[in-house]
């Protein structure tokens, strides 16, 4: 399906209006695209040509994501999730995901990201009203990210293309409580879901109708999250993470004849030891 700007451009605008309208009121960067300078360090400008001190941490983890299945008496999804850290001058890199750091002027922080979704999509077997239909596969997505941070919370977007997955594009803004080893971060975000997203993963091809599963083509569509993460250092090196969080999809997506809920609760684990 051939793709034109102005399917592009909604999504871009309001992501481009959440940052613009928050004005001064952040500063710093979103932690997925954080740098990691020494205190003090002048890391200003585009990162080829800073001059802050290049410190390395990595570390290395295991975590496991549950979720319910959007798709009608589909089951319960369970995924392991390797939780690979890495952060550099250049670099951020976590689970699936990794930041290809550009620069920082006043505090916004910009970065190509590179992730893939493990998670996504489902094989034939995974729900009754998926037999017969052809398995969805997760993809690895690629697109610019930003984030503005500061006392008052973080706020962060970013635009991925997905070759014939089509397009998606997030804000999401967070804020991060400190109780000394503890800490919560509440969340809340929004993501918008391109017509090609949606018919690949919630679409009915005419080869795979049947009675009780018409022909179904996506339109693009909304998914609202709210959750909560909480944070626990074992000691300086270790760390637990829990997320909890729900999820609900608009029209473009509930409407298809394979799919039974709107709203999906999550969970994920993790624990990381860091070397660095």
């Amino acid at each position: 399906m051939k793709r034109t700007f102005y399917r592009r451009y909604p999504a871009l605008l309001a992501a481009a209006c959440v940052l613009l309208h928050a004005g001064g009121a952040w500063a710093d960067g979103a932690p997925d695209v954080q740098s990691a300078t020494q205190p003090g360090a002048d890391d200003s400008g585009l990162t080829v040509l800073s001059n802050a001190t290049n410190v390395t941490h990595w570390g290395l983890g295991i975590g496991a994501g549950i979720s319910s299945s959007p798709y009608k008496d589909g089951k319960t999804k369970f995924t392991p999730i390797p939780l690979i850290a890495f952060d550099d001058k250049w670099i951020h890199a976590f689970g699936t995901s990794v930041d290809l750091k550009i620069g920082k002027w006043d505090g916004l922080s910009f970065a190509l990201r590179g992730q893939y979704a493990i998670g996504d999509g489902y094989r034939n077997d995974d729900a009754h009203i998926l037999n017969g239909m052809e398995n969805r596969d997760g993809t690895f997505w690629y697109g610019p990210a930003v984030a503005w941070k500061s006392a008052f919370g973080t706020l962060s977007a970013d635009y991925l293309l997905g070759g014939n997955r089509g397009e998606r594009a997030r804000v999401d803004y967070s804020k991060l409580f400190d109780f000394g080893r503890f800490s919560v971060e509440p969340y809340a975000g929004v993501e918008w879901l391109s017509s090609d997203y949606v018919d690949y993963y919630y679409g009915v091809r005419a080869s795979e109708a049947r009675a009780g599963r018409p022909e179904y083509t996506g339109r693009a569509a909304y998914d609202a999250s709210v959750g909560t993460r909480l944070n626990y250092n074992i000691t300086r090196s270790q760390k637990v993470v829990l997320d909890l969080g729900v999820s609900h999809f608009t029209n473009g997506i509930s409407d298809s004849p394979i799919v039974g809920h709107s709203y999906i609760p999550a969970a994920r684990l993790g624990y990381v030891y860091q070397f660095k």
